[in-house]
Formats: C-alpha cells, sequence, structure tokens
C-alpha cells in the first residue's frame, strides 16, 4: 500500500486517534500508579507491571482499532460494514473528546504532584535558595560547672527542633552542627562546611534555678548580626524561651507562621528541663560507647547510656527519641557473641518495647516510619515488610536513619537508600553515620563508584582529607584497586571485624589460598573488639575461603536465636556480595522472608 494512502486509511479507521487515547490513558494510569499507589503501600513491582503492560498492550491495542469499528450495536469488523452506515466520523469526534478529558486529567494529577505532593521535598532547596537555611551551633556554658553544659547542649538541641517544625526552613542536624562545639572556626567556613545561610550562636549561665540565656542570629556571609536577645528566666520557663527565639528567628527570615506550627512546635518539644538534661548525658555516653578509643566494651558503655535516657523517659514519658536511642542497646546484646539465651530472648522483648514508644510518641512522620521499619525487622513477624521499607525511605523529610540502611540495601533498596540518604546529607551534611549507610548500601547494591563519590563529597565537605577508613577500603576492593585497598587498610589498627573480614575479602580477591588466608587472619587481635561481632563475621569468613559447609553451620546456629533473621540479614550486608549461606540452612529466615514480599 502507499504510504500515503495507508496514512489517509489510519486517519479514517481512527487508527491514530486510538494511538492518542491509548498514549493519554496509559500516562494517566502510570501517573496514578506512582503517585497514589505509595498512600495505600501498594507494592512498587505493580507499579512496574502497570508500565509492562501498557506498553505491551499498545500493537495490541492498534490492531483491535485497525479492524474494528466502534458503532451503535458496539464493536464491528470494519470490513463488515457497508460505507454509507460507516460511523468513523462520529467515533472520531467521541474519541477527541475522550482524549481532550484523559490528557486533562492526567495534567492535573501531575500539576498536583508538582506542586503538592512534592512540597515537602522542595522546601528544603527553597529554604536554601531564599536564604531561609540555619545551623544552631550548640551555646556555650558560661559557668565552670560541667554539669550546666548539658542544660546548655538541650538547650541548643531544643531551640533546633523547634525551628525543625516550621515549614519553609531548613534546618541543620544536631550531629553536624555539633561538631564545631567549642571550636573558634570562622562564621563564613562553618556557613560554608553545613551548607547554611544563617547561623544561631547563644550562650548559658545558670545559677541554681536562674538562667541568663543569650542568642543571636548571624549572617553567616559577612558576618552580620541579624538579632539578638538576652532572656533572663528561672530553668522552668526553658521551654518558653526555646519557642520565642525560634518565633524571633522565623520572623527575621521572613518565614510566617500559623497557629498549626507554633501548635506542632510546642507539642515536640521536651517540657521537663531534667529530661533533656539526663538524655543529653545519655548521648554523651551512647556516642563514647560506640568509639572504640573512648570505650573498651560498646554493650556496657551503652548500659551507662541507658541509665540517663532511662531517666529521661521516666521524667517525660513521651520523650520519642529517648525510647529510641535506648533501643541501640539491645540491638548490640542480640548482635554480639557469649550471650545467654534468656539474655537475648530478653534483649529482643526490650528492643521491641523501646522502638514501639519511641513509634508511637513520635511527633514526625517519617522518624516514626523509620522506627517502625527498625522494629520490625527485629521481631518474628515480617508480614508487610517490604511495605514498611518502601513507606520508610520514600516518605518526605530528611531524619537519619539506624539499622535501615544496613539491611535495606540487602533486600534491593539501594537506590532508595541512597535517596534518602543523599537528603540527609542535605541537611546533615557532616554526620559521617549517614555517610557510612550510604556507601554500605551502594556496595551492597553493587555500585562501588557510587560509593566512592560519596566519599569524595564528604571529603569535600569536610575540606580536609579523611582519615583512612573499612568503608573506602571496602570499596577500592570491589572496584578492583587491591593495592590502593590494602595501602589503605595497612593505616588501621587490626583489631575490629570489619577490619577482619576486609583482609579476608581482599586476600580472597587476590586469589589467596585458604591456608594463606587463615595465617593472615591469625595477626587480627580479635580481644581487642568492643562489638563481639565476631560470630556474625565467621559466617561470611568461612565463605570466602571456601567452606560453605561451615557457613551454613554457623549461619543455621545465628537462624536459631531471638532475632536470628536480623543477625543474617546483618551478616549478609557486612558480606557485600549476597548471603554467605545457603537458605536451605535457615529456615527462620527462609519463612521470613516468605511472608515479608522481599528476597
Amino acid at each position: 500500500m502507499n504510504p500515503r494512502n495507508l496514512f489517509t486509511e489510519l486517519k479514517r479507521r481512527n487508527v491514530l486517534r486510538a494511538a492518542a487515547l491509548y498514549a493519554a490513558g496509559a500516562w494517566l494510569l502510570v501517573q496514578v500508579a506512582t503517585q497514589v499507589f505509595p498512600f495505600f503501600h501498594i507494592a512498587e513491582w505493580v507499579v512496574r507491571w502497570i508500565v509492562l503492560a501498557a506498553g505491551i498492550g499498545f500493537p495490541v491495542a492498534m490492531l483491535f482499532s485497525w479492524f474494528y469499528e466502534w458503532t451503535p450495536r458496539g464493536f464491528q469488523l470494519e470490513g463488515g460494514i457497508p460505507p454509507n452506515e460507516s460511523n468513523t466520523r462520529q467515533t472520531g469526534k467521541k474519541l477527541d473528546r475522550w482524549i481532550i478529558a484523559t490528557l486533562s486529567l492526567a495534567v492535573v494529577l501531575l500539576l498536583t504532584d508538582r506542586f503538592v505532593f512534592r512540597s515537602n521535598e522542595k522546601s528544603a532547596g527553597t529554604a536554601a535558595e531564599t536564604g531561609k537555611s540555619i545551623a544552631v551551633l550548640p551555646f556555650v556554658n558560661m559557668t565552670s560547672d560541667k554539669e550546666n553544659e548539658f542544660f546548655a547542649d538541650g538547650l541548643s538541641e531544643e531551640i533546633l527542633n523547634s525551628l525543625a517544625r516550621i515549614d519553609g526552613m531548613r534546618v541543620i542536624g544536631r550531629t553536624s552542627s555539633f561538631q564545631f562545639k567549642g571550636k573558634t572556626e570562622d562564621l563564613r567556613a562553618i556557613g560554608e562546611k553545613l551548607g547554611a545561610t544563617n547561623l544561631l550562636e547563644g550562650s548559658v549561665r545558670r545559677e541554681g534555678n536562674h538562667a541568663r540565656i543569650t542568642a543571636q542570629l548571624i549572617r553567616a556571609s559577612d558576618g552580620i548580626h541579624l538579632w539578638s536577645e538576652t532572656y533572663d528566666r528561672t530553668v522552668a520557663d526553658t521551654l518558653a524561651v526555646e519557642l520565642d527565639i525560634a518565633e524571633k528567628v522565623a520572623d527575621v527570615l521572613n518565614v510566617v507562621l500559623d497557629d498549626k506550627q507554633r501548635e506542632n512546635m510546642r507539642t515536640a518539644g521536651v517540657r521537663n528541663v531534667d529530661a533533656f538534661i539526663a538524655y543529653e548525658k545519655g548521648l554523651q555516653l551512647y556516642s563514647d560507647a560506640h568509639n572504640r578509643t573512648k570505650c573498651k566494651d560498646a554493650i556496657e558503655g551503652l548500659r551507662l547510656a541507658n541509665k540517663e535516657f532511662d531517666e529521661a523517659i521516666a521524667l517525660e514519658p513521651t520523650f520519642s527519641q529517648a525510647y529510641f536511642s535506648a533501643a541501640d542497646l539491645y540491638d548490640h546484646i542480640l548482635l554480639a557473641d557469649d550471650r545467654a539465651p534468656a539474655e537475648r530472648a530478653d534483649a529482643q522483648r526490650q528492643a521491641l518495647y523501646y522502638l514501639d514508644q519511641s513509634a508511637a510518641n513520635s511527633h514526625d512522620e517519617q522518624q516514626r516510619l523509620l522506627t517502625l521499619a527498625d522494629r520490625q525487622l527485629v521481631s518474628d513477624d515480617w508480614h508487610g515488610l517490604s511495605t514498611t521499607i518502601e513507606s520508610a525511605l520514600r516518605h518526605p523529610g530528611c531524619n537519619a536513619p539506624d539499622w535501615l540502611p544496613v539491611f535495606a540495601g540487602v533486600f534491593g533498596y539501594s537506590d532508595l537508600v541512597e535517596d534518602l540518604g543523599a537528603r540527609v546529607t542535605v541537611c546533615d551534611p557532616l554526620n559521617a553515620v549517614n555517610i557510612s549507610s550510604r556507601v554500605i548500601a551502594a556496595l551492597d547494591g553493587a555500585k562501588p563508584q557510587r560509593a566512592l563519590d560519596i566519599i569524595a563529597a564528604l571529603q569535600k565537605a569536610r575540606s580536609v582529607g579523611t582519615p583512612a577508613n573499612i568503608d573506602h577500603a571496602q570499596t577500592l576492593a570491589m572496584l578492583g584497586r587491591l593495592d590502593d585497598a590494602r595501602k589503605e587498610l595497612a593505616q588501621l589498627p587490626p583489631q575490629s571485624e570489619a577490619y577482619y573480614q576486609t583482609v579476608a575479602i581482599l586476600s580472597a580477591a587476590a586469589g589467596e589460598n585458604a591456608e594463606d588466608i587463615r595465617a593472615r587472619l591469625r595477626t587480627v587481635d580479635r580481644s581487642t573488639s568492643t562489638l563481639k561481632f565476631w560470630t556474625i563475621t565467621d559466617v561470611t569468613v568461612a565463605h570466602l575461603l571456601g567452606d560453605q559447609a561451615e557457613a551454613n553451620r554457623r549461619a543455621a546456629a545465628l537462624d536459631a536465636q531471638p532475632a536470628g533473621p536480623f543477625l543474617l540479614v546483618v551478616a549478609t550486608a557486612n558480606g557485600l556480595c549476597g548471603a554467605p549461606f545457603d537458605l536451605e540452612a535457615t529456615p527462620n529466615l527462609k519463612a521470613r522472608l516468605a511472608e515479608s514480599g522481599l528476597h
């Protein structure tokens, strides 16, 4: 058939209109699937199948429109309709109306997504562009009493939390802003490193029940003071001071507060001063427990921290973040070696309790979802876990997750972990734990170049070279740069589980035989570990040494422990190359995966 005649025939039979209507309808359907399905926790694979089905259905629909005509009596073969009875012109007009209506709906949904659904996601970037980004530096304790240091830190964090409840303002996270505590670095340099256009600093002088609090808002680019005020109040009035400072800062930066935002600020704050002082003490002990140079036994260090967290909870029973921080002790007990079965079972119960309470009392929906994901992985019921993970990772916000990135990458969510981690980096650019989480997820997703780029970005943000670390060594190893990885590893003390495992990874990648690798591993002093996660590490090492029976035996022993599937997922994440054991050897994990919708 002549091409010109073919085109005329396609128009006559309304095939072109049918193609336009099909494309518009498919676009509308995909818009609905990608924007509405997440609100009902419908799995991501459903969206993928819808897109695939739409593509497969297109040629079928076009063939149907070529051979059939839409008549008042329904669809009939085009060849069997006399020309004087053909209804193609009227059908064409109807199709035009359907095309316009469908495209209109798709455009409305697209604009709704852009200007409504994504408003929260874009608020951080908009705030940065309009000068409404701020970092709250830790207020200075002006007394010789070191106990008042915790009061000053708690006041600073509560002001930060109040500001973070304001829509349209990007507030730098505590982890980054508190890195400048006690330092005299130039304010312009601090602003550049934190990505903040404004800095709030201050001082606190507390004597008994009286406190003098001075706060000042400074433009980072030139050091100009935009606002300052001094408050002479009783300690009990601290909450009122926090809210007043937050409101004054918002006013200076031309951020309009409505009654709802003011109420959010009031309800999110910690009302009991002694509670946030206890929490600050706990955070210091918590940080020390994760620092091998300050603590020789992480679990004992976390027990000390939990005494303070529990004190904070007793004073303020709805203190969500205190519950969340306290749960970490019990995760460590579950993962550690040589713990009695009764202690492990109690640790699982305690972890579930604290995470339940943290989620129930959270004023932040994203943090609540992240907490629920952590909680479910430690539980013995994984039904719907895939939906829980996706909801937590996709929800707008920039809260730094805890355990979620460790295991989400194993389940194929490395891209979503990176999306969240990148958001967190905007709000908390110097948060090393978040950077490590992003690197682990990238490696679990077999994307070592992404991991290397993330590490390089952190080095640039800090304006100094980052000390040698295991993450960097493992990234270099996955890129095949074994010599560079060995040089990185040589700068680290041979004493941690991660070091031990990386030695095995590098040796196996270099093709060394099992006996040589074992000899190399014996140089690592296992007694100096602060975590005592050797049982988990030994599963991966046995696999790397080619002893799959031993890897399966060790994995089966972990699987039988309380929260055993959680331990095995951590082992898989640490191994970087998939599960180092056969799933048939771990029936509990196999059952949890079957009910979870994960692989």
